[in-house]
Formats: C-alpha cells, sequence, structure tokens
C-alpha cells in the first residue's frame, strides 16, 4: 500500500487551449491522455462527515483502489488531502459492489501535462463537463516551499480557469443525477 499527500485544486473551465498556453509558458510538459472510470462506494456517516471517500479506478486493465479524506476546496486556498493506494484486482470490484454498494460512477477522459512533482489535469467528466485540476503530489509531509509553489500556480492559473469546485467529481455527478 502507498500513502502520500496532495496540495489540490479543483475548478470548473470553459476553455483548455487558454490552459494549454499556461501549462506550456510555466515549463509543463503534456504527459499522455486517457480515460477513467471510478466506482465510489457507500461509506459510514462518520467516515462521509470526515468527507472520506472510497474509489475504485480502472485505467486501461489496471485497478487501484483509492482512499482519501480531503475537505472542500475554497477559493484562492490550497486543500490537503491524505490518500492510500491499493492496487487490486475485478475480484476486490465485486466484493465492494456487494458489501458496500456503488453510490456512483464518475467517467472521464484526463489530459495529463507535468511539471516536477505538480500534475495538472485537463478532465471531461461524463454528464459534468470540463474540469481543470492541479495535485502537487507528495511522498511524505507537505512543506512551507510546496504550499509556496502551489500558490503560484494558482496565481498563473487563476485567469483561465472557472469556479471553483467543493467537491469531488462524485458530488458532481450525483448532483447531476439528483436534477
Amino acid at each position: 500500500m502507498k500513502f502520500k499527500q496532495n496540495l489540490e485544486l479543483k475548478h470548473y473551465c470553459d476553455n483548455f487551449q487558454e490552459i494549454r498556453k499556461i501549462l506550456k509558458k510555466i515549463g509543463a510538459k503534456k504527459d499522455k491522455v486517457k480515460k477513467q472510470k471510478d466506482y465510489f462506494f457507500n461509506l459510514p456517516q462518520e467516515k462521509q462527515k470526515q468527507k472520506a471517500r472510497l474509489k475504485l479506478r480502472v485505467e486501461n486493465k489496471k485497478m487501484t483502489l483509492v482512499y482519501y479524506e480531503r475537505p472542500d476546496f475554497v477559493s484562492g486556498k490550497d486543500t490537503s488531502s491524505d490518500i492510500a493506494l491499493l492496487e487490486v484486482d475485478e475480484l476486490t470490484l465485486k466484493f465492494l459492489e456487494k458489501s458496500l454498494g456503488v453510490s456512483a460512477i464518475v467517467e472521464k477522459k484526463r489530459e495529463v501535462w507535468r511539471k516536477q512533482n505538480t500534475v495538472f489535469h485537463l478532465d471531461t467528466v461524463k454528464d459534468v463537463g470540463m474540469i481543470f485540476e492541479v495535485e502537487l503530489q507528495k511522498e511524505g509531509l507537505i512543506t512551507e516551499k510546496d504550499k509556496e509553489i502551489f500558490s503560484n500556480y494558482q496565481k498563473v492559473l487563476t485567469p483561465a480557469i472557472g469556479k471553483v469546485i467543493k467537491g469531488s467529481n462524485i458530488d458532481l455527478v450525483l448532483n447531476k443525477k439528483k436534477k
């Protein structure tokens, strides 16, 4: 099992072209484009209050169980999340579907850009739209230097991004289903 911490930012985005220009300007490089399907599972109320989520990500034939705790995003602030990752197989998906139940499935096309330990995601989420995410990923504690780097990314990217998304993609998908 792998543990890490992230500083994150998530916003709606109407124009990925502007984001791509900024990413090139700051020295980020396009890494790849991939399709992901995330199965989000029901968790006990106690965990939901902690803003905890459990998902199983399917990417190609690889399956990764992802548990994370992250407060809602706030515009202009870095948001820290604690994450645990575990490689699994198809039996795990079937077991979790039966034992916990699937609350929602999120499907997306993800364009990935990288600069050092920061990953930039240009996501097109099915039934939701275009979303831009930044993750400064750390295997260890987040430092003041990390926060400074992340803050600089926010300043540079803010003119090209839309409204902050407070929660996770699952929240967006579930809200669409309610309407």
